[in-house]
């Protein structure tokens, strides 16, 4: 089990830990904002709470991520994000390098992820190297509501890990 990860931001303190199964309804409450809480449904699988994180603020969850490895060599985000009211603590951020870092100690080398916030796409590209590949046609309404698809993003795991580790 990984050990929690502290980080600091101004006066606001928050934990990055593995999900728990007391977790689930959290996490489901992080995504509502972002319609990204019907789950399961077509969209959205059941989620493998082995495979996520919360960031805890004040003994309160206020953000999630997930991920689900796809082959030996291949994993795919499911789930980032995090309450509205936390935006700008860099909490997704967190959250996002903690999954990285478990799909990389996993064997992972690459990574998908799909999304439909132009913001958020500009976000994976700028900050973790991804590439659009490809879209993918929504199946039911579940994210963005006026986005009939996803923008599926790939990024180099293996490659990003290093050019990280040599900062």
């Amino acid at each position: 089990m990984q050990t929690p990860v502290e980080t600091r931001y101004t006066t606001m303190n928050y934990t990055i830990e593995k999900a728990s199964s007391d977790d689930y309804a959290a996490i489901l409450n992080v995504m509502e904002p972002w319609n990204m809480h019907h789950v399961p449904s077509a969209e959205m699988g059941e989620l493998d709470l082995s495979c996520f994180f919360v960031a805890r603020l004040s003994g309160h969850v206020a953000g999630a991520a997930g991920y689900k490895l796809l082959s030996p060599d291949q994993g795919k985000t499911m789930l980032l994000g995090i309450r509205p009211e936390f935006s700008g603590m860099r909490i997704g951020r967190s959250l996002q390098n903690t999954m990285l870092d478990s799909m990389y100690n996993a064997g992972i080398k690459m990574v998908l992820t799909n999304a439909d916030r132009p913001a958020t796409i500009l976000w994976y590209k700028k900050h973790y190297g991804y590439r659009q590949i490809g879209t993918l046609k929504k199946i039911c309404d579940f994210g963005l509501s006026d986005v009939d698809h996803w923008v599926t993003l790939e990024m180099n795991l293996e490659r990003y890990m290093l050019s990280k580790n040599e900062l």
